[in-house]
């Protein structure tokens, strides 16, 4: 399942807030296509999450994540990143906490 990191949370909720967004809206994860045959991941805040849209919640920050992008970002964490001194979000491979590492046979 996509995950929000602490930091990408804490940004979220800046981001809400300067927007005036309400505190009970979520993070809504969807595909948009902009050219033809080219899709990109689109963002923004929504009251609810469209049916069949994978739900989670991390700090505060409701994840609603379209069925379509599901699986291709099981594996990612969205998370924050720094260009010209500015934050930002990105979406980067979750890491692997070590207790859950196969150490192999004993």
């Amino acid at each position: 399942m996509l995950e929000i990191t602490h930091g990408a949370a804490a940004l979220l909720t800046e981001l809400r807030k300067g927007q005036d967004v309400p505190e009970d809206y979520g993070l809504r994860v969807f595909p948009e296509t902009d050219q033809p045959g080219e899709v990109t991941i689109g963002l923004g805040f929504t009251d609810q999450p469209v049916t069949g849209d994978q739900v989670s919640e991390t700090d505060g920050i409701k994840l609603f994540v379209a069925q379509e992008l599901a699986t291709p970002l099981e594996d990612t964490a969205i998370d924050v990143g720094s260009q010209n001194g500015a934050s930002k979000l990105i979406f980067r491979p979750k890491e692997t906490p070590a207790s859950a590492m196969w150490a192999g046979p004993t």
